[in-house]
């Protein structure tokens, strides 16, 4: 009985809550597969895009939410030995089937120093069909701007491919791992820590993002900076009124644009495409 007991422990704890993060509803109720929330914009789905932006020596905390798929539809010919291809070909069988799911793995690489990750559960491997999570946590020590891929690795259940004619089994029933690739790059902003203290908001830059000019839209004389993401000043002015800006002065970039005067600081990122 003891031994029953200690074995349905084991099996409580790995499934049980590790990290104190809970799905989020607005994306377990789309039901699309995947790791939210979406790095780009979903068509006809208005959703919060990306990471939130940390600072440095500051708390960072953000939520993903994982919807794991049950099944998936793939070509599995690059799974599978050559000979077992050439005799579903022969047999007239197609490698492209539904398969069912058994378990996917999720690992969040390039975080910033500071900032960890824990999954829900505790193997970050979840079960077909199952909802989780991933808190990343910490106080970065270091600031730019960090692509965050979350890979994932697929675990599919191919069944025993047999020929219809003779009844040989071409390949055994046999779970396999579909190699890991990223289910979501997110793209991480951690600003410098400054000494002056921010006020609200009072000036404004549109459009953002942008692919072509922007205009800075200030309501007093200010000093304006803009830093790339190694955090080089690649712009520097003083404007007394509102200021448009090629954006070939820049290129393409994520940017810190740097707003001030004698009484207040302002940052704002700039995305140029």
């Amino acid at each position: 009985m003891k031994k029953i007991l200690f074995f349905f422990s084991l099996l409580f704890l790995s499934f049980s809550s590790f990290s104190q993060c809970s799905p989020s509803f607005i994306f377990t109720s789309l039901g699309l597969p995947g790791v939210y929330p979406p790095a780009i914009q979903i068509p006809n789905v208005p959703l919060t895009l990306g990471l939130d932006d940390g600072s440095l020596g500051s708390n960072y905390n953000q939520v993903l939410t994982l919807i794991v798929l049950e099944d998936t539809m793939m070509d599995i010919a690059f799974l599978l030995p050559s000979a077992a291809v050439s005799a579903m070909n022969l047999a007239g069988i197609s490698t492209t089937m539904i398969l069912d799911v058994n378990h996917v793995t999720f690992d969040v690489q390039g975080l910033p120093n500071g900032i960890n990750y824990q999954c829900d559960i505790v193997s970050c491997q979840y079960p077909s069909s199952i909802d989780g999570c991933i808190q990343l946590s910490g106080t970065p020590i270091v600031s730019g701007t960090f692509s965050v891929p979350v890979e994932m690795i697929i675990n599919i259940q191919i069944p025993s491919i047999t020929d219809p004619i003779f009844g040989t089994v071409i390949f055994p029933a046999t779970n396999l791992n579909i190699p890991v690739f990223a289910a979501q790059t997110y793209d991480l902003f951690i600003s410098d820590a400054t000494s002056i203290k921010n006020v609200e908001y009072t000036s404004n830059i549109y459009p953002n993002p942008t692919n072509s000019d922007f205009t800075i839209e200030i309501n007093s004389p200010k000093q304006i900076e803009i830093l790339n993401s190694l955090g080089q000043k690649v712009y520097s002015k003083n404007v007394r009124s509102n200021i448009t800006i090629n954006r070939l002065e820049l290129g393409p970039g994520i940017f810190v644009v740097k707003i001030w005067d004698n009484n207040s600081i302002e940052k704002h990122k700039l995305i140029i495409q």
